[in-house]
């Protein structure tokens, strides 16, 4: 019997069986040798199991990877909504801004010389207009932060933050209107003023009305991803609410901070003065003290939580003491123009700075309690979720393929 005429010996396939042939294995990747190994090693969830049984098992399936921007896009409708929402007027508003700003070089020199108030407000209007388009940039760069972290009262403060945008909207037509002629027009838009004015309330109301009608499927969205996220426990639920409230305030805190800072630097002072080079030392000083409160809430560091509460207290008596002098010096030319918006910073300031000192006494008092293993175990769950095998060009490997998801 001729056993070269029979299979498998007939199939140019096996024909290694007889040539002399380089063999390479196909387990073998020259370039990542730790990515491949043979033989196989068994499945954890595979030993004990017979070998029937396992073939009872679903053969592994391969699902896309997910690229790294997909964790700042929102699944459900009503957040990618709201985050449409804040683009928009953002991207409005700015524009509009930044049009009217670009003019304030060729305002007509008889608006100069012959009108007081618009004079004064030729000096001052091009901060809070910069102040003003700031505040759209930072409502959508904590939008999108509320959206990712599932923070449900940062979105609640976000809706009163654009409403009071809506009201100094309201108070900024008139002050650019005692400025510009009627027939000005912008430089890009060409617009007449009037218009453009007019449109930057009517956009901010309009966002108001799609958060608030927005509103309570964002909070029954964020409240089943928390539950999710933390579990029944209504302990670690008001710990973790409590926390998150801090996490709001200290960024809110960012904002005004900074709003008081470039008004007292840029309508107040001159560079030869001595507080304009402690106001400008005192700005990053700040923000690393706000750095500071965040993280030791979030890791639970009692040093740094107290010397966090110590600097907040230095924080208050430096806004006091600027309050004290905005007050005492009203009369003078400098601060004429600026006490009223100075004063509403500084009192909105220490507001918060009394409201973060108290929510970080609370966080502070729930350390070693089960906030902050409850946030790592999640943390951890998440990115063994995002583990994926890089095979079959950037595929992630899926032993479930029919696994049901509640989500």
């Amino acid at each position: 019997m001729d056993v070269q005429s029979h299979p498998p010996y007939n199939n140019p396939s096996t024909s290694y069986l007889t040539e002399d042939v380089e063999f390479k294995h196909p387990y073998t990747d020259e370039e990542n040798q730790d990515s491949f190994k043979y033989p196989p090693q068994p499945r954890l969830e595979d030993i004990g199991l017979t070998d029937p049984q396992q073939s009872l098992r679903p053969a592994p399936t391969y699902e896309k990877r997910r690229p790294w921007y997909s964790r700042y896009l929102p699944t459900s409708m009503a957040s990618r909504l709201y985050l449409l929402t804040v683009l928009l007027q953002t991207a409005v508003d700015v524009s509009i801004e930044a049009d009217i700003l670009i003019q304030f070089e060729d305002v007509p020199p008889d608006a100069n010389q012959n009108n007081t108030i618009a004079q004064e407000n030729l000096k001052r209007l091009p901060v809070y207009l910069g102040i003003f388009a700031m505040a759209h940039v930072f409502q959508f760069i904590l939008a999108i932060d509320a959206v990712v972290f599932r923070n449900t009262l940062q979105f609640i403060f976000l809706v009163i933050f654009n409403g009071l945008i809506l009201i100094y909207s309201g108070v900024q037509i008139s002050e650019v209107r005692s400025i510009f002629p009627p027939n000005q027009k912008g430089i890009f838009s060409k617009v007449p003023i009037n218009t453009l004015t007019t449109i930057i309330p009517i956009v901010i109301a309009l966002a108001e009305v799609v958060y608030i009608a927005l509103g309570w499927k964002i909070y029954t969205e964020f409240g089943w991803k928390v539950y999710k996220l933390l579990g029944a426990d209504r302990r670690i639920k008001k710990m973790y609410a409590q926390y998150q409230l801090l996490e709001s305030l200290l960024k809110f805190d960012v904002f005004f901070w900074l709003g008081f800072s470039v008004q007292f630097l840029g309508l107040v002072l001159n560079h030869s003065d001595f507080e304009f080079g402690l106001t400008i030392a005192a700005l990053p000083l700040s923000m690393l003290l706000l750095l500071q409160g965040h993280l030791a809430a979030r890791y639970e560091n009692k040093w740094m939580m107290w010397s966090f509460l110590v600097g907040l207290v230095a924080g208050f008596a430096y806004f006091s003491y600027k309050l004290y002098t905005t007050l005492i010096r009203r009369s003078e030319e400098a601060f004429k123009p600026v006490v009223k918006s100075l004063s509403i910073f500084t009192i909105i300031s220490m507001i918060l700075l009394i409201t973060t000192f108290v929510y970080a006494v609370f966080v502070m008092l729930n350390f070693e309690r089960g906030l902050k293993v409850q946030l790592d175990k999640s943390k951890q769950n998440k990115k063994r979720r995002r583990t994926v095998i890089d095979v079959n060009g950037g595929l992630s490997i899926s032993t479930h393929p029919h696994r049901m998801s509640i989500e």
